[in-house]
């Protein structure tokens, strides 16, 4: 990849970057959705997959439309011919990183009501990485005067923070108060603390 030069390159980094988060995304939510009990939540992923898979084509609109800005030796030779040569130009290593955290903790042994809290908080975690690169991507695009491209990224922006809200509201309402309240049956041995660092102090019951 040609050096980076200024705000027009740093946004079409960003974009790349996005667009591979969302390639990721989309490859990782089936198992996610696979692994979640609740049907709300189920849904709800399901319903963030086909949205996911429309910001993906948004983004191939803008890539489309920010290679055009360019004249045909700078398309052929030049930084974005570079950068958009292949899908793997760029790879998110954040929503890399945060999908493997999530197969990660897929992988314990939980209830599945804590699975589903689990599950919520991985997803919201992904969320609030596309939201602060959404909104980074905006405000270049408003900066450059690229009113489509600003238009595009903030239709996005404010698909990710409904969905992120909707995750908050139904950890809120129930999913997170089902996985307080789960009893472990095949827990030997329970413990209360009294709040005293003695021993002695630690009851069993």
């Amino acid at each position: 990849m040609e050096k980076i030069v200024n705000l027009k390159d740093l946004l079409v980094h960003e974009i790349l970057d996005l667009y591979s988060a969302e390639e990721q995304i989309i490859e990782a939510l089936p198992k996610m959705i696979d692994n979640a009990n609740d049907a709300e939540l189920k849904n709800a992923l399901t319903t963030h997959l086909e949205v996911t898979e429309r910001q993906k084509l948004r983004l191939d609109k803008i890539k489309k439309v920010m290679i055009g800005e360019e004249d045909e030796e700078e398309k052929n030779k030049g930084f974005f011919t570079n950068i958009f040569g292949g899908t793997n130009s760029v790879t998110c290593k954040g929503v890399e990183g945060l999908i493997k955290e999530a197969e990660k903790m897929m992988g314990e042994n939980m209830s599945v009501e804590t699975m589903d809290a689990a599950i919520i908080g991985a997803a919201q975690k992904i969320e609030h990485y596309e939201i602060a690169g959404y909104g980074t991507a905006f405000a270049y695009a408003s900066e450059l005067n690229l009113e489509f491209i600003a238009m595009e990224l903030k239709q996005t922006l404010n698909e990710e923070y409904e969905a992120d809200d909707s995750l908050t509201e139904l950890a809120i309402i129930r999913i997170n108060t089902d996985a307080e309240f789960v009893n472990d049956t095949e827990e030997s041995e329970d413990y209360v603390y009294d709040g005293d660092d003695d021993e002695e102090d630690v009851k069993e019951f």
